[in-house]
């Protein structure tokens, strides 16, 4: 690669099945193939809890960069294991998100870069989710949003050095609002791509009572560091009457003026204003 102009890719695995990991694979090799797509690398990092998709993996991605970690170490933990490792290098400039049951447009990473490299001082930029678009607003000219997903996310070298990655508190759900109101309130750009797209392959997933628990826990995390305690009370509450197991949250946190402009509870879980 030429200096910091190459792109890193991380997935993180859980039990997959193989047919998405073709999928997924499929779409990477058509974005390979797109005009202005640097080149990138793809580091896997599987969270399973047996090494099963080791071997199943180099049969459809011969030699993959393959992490097998021994135990569950949640979504941003993992991701930040892998974004350590890569920007140690000086020939990554972004990193990439990528959710395992994505399916890019041949376009996505091509236009993800095109977008980081509009404005200085990016720190995230997220793909734009088809057909089922999230509600969230986003600018229409600068495309600053209040917060970027973390399905399909570019992370820049510069965000990862001055802000840090994921806080490995959120086991899943959250990280990635959270990621984004720090980069924002330290002055990083967050911004949709419009033309970079991703199908998020979720048409087959069933409501899952262990998800909307994890959802509640991060949640009710989120308030608790960003100084909201009705609003992470009333995700506690609705965390219990699911059942879930109780945990310690942190003390209600008293926000500076620099953070507590960028947060917003008043949305629930969008965590913005709609636009519809």
């Amino acid at each position: 690669m030429n200096s910091r102009t190459g792109i890193a890719l991380g997935v993180v695995l859980y039990r997959n099945p193989l047919e998405e990991l073709r999928r997924l694979l499929a779409s990477l090799e058509l974005c390979r193939s797109t005009p202005g797509t640097p080149p990138f690398q793809v580091s896997w990092w599987d969270n399973s809890p047996e090494d099963s998709l080791r071997e199943p993996l180099a049969r459809l991605a011969p030699a993959p960069d393959y992490h097998f970690a021994g135990a569950n170490l949640g979504f941003g933990a993992a991701h930040n294991r892998m974004m350590a490792r890569v920007f140690a290098s000086p020939d990554v400039s972004h990193y990439v998100c990528v959710n395992p049951d994505g399916v890019l447009h041949p376009d996505c990473l091509a236009q993800l870069v095109a977008e980081a490299g509009r404005r200085p001082r990016t720190g995230l930029v997220e793909a734009r989710l088809f057909p089922d678009e999230h509600p969230k607003r986003y600018h229409p000219v600068t495309h600053e949003t209040p917060w970027c997903s973390g399905c399909v996310l570019l992370v820049t070298r510069e965000l990862w050095r001055t802000v840090g990655g994921f806080d490995e508190r959120f086991f899943m759900y959250c990280e990635d609002v959270d990621l984004s109101w720090r980069a924002r309130a330290a002055g990083f750009s967050v911004r949709l791509a419009p033309q970079a797209l991703v199908h998020h392959y979720t048409v087959t997933r069933e409501t899952s009572r262990t998800r909307e628990l994890s959802v509640r826990r991060s949640a009710a995390l989120l308030g608790a560091k960003y100084g909201d305690a009705g609003f992470m009370r009333a995700r506690l509450q609705e965390y219990q009457a699911l059942g879930g197991e109780p945990f310690t949250l942190p003390p209600v946190a008293r926000v500076p003026r620099h953070l507590a402009r960028v947060v917003d509870f008043a949305h629930l879980f969008d965590f913005a204003e709609a636009r519809w």
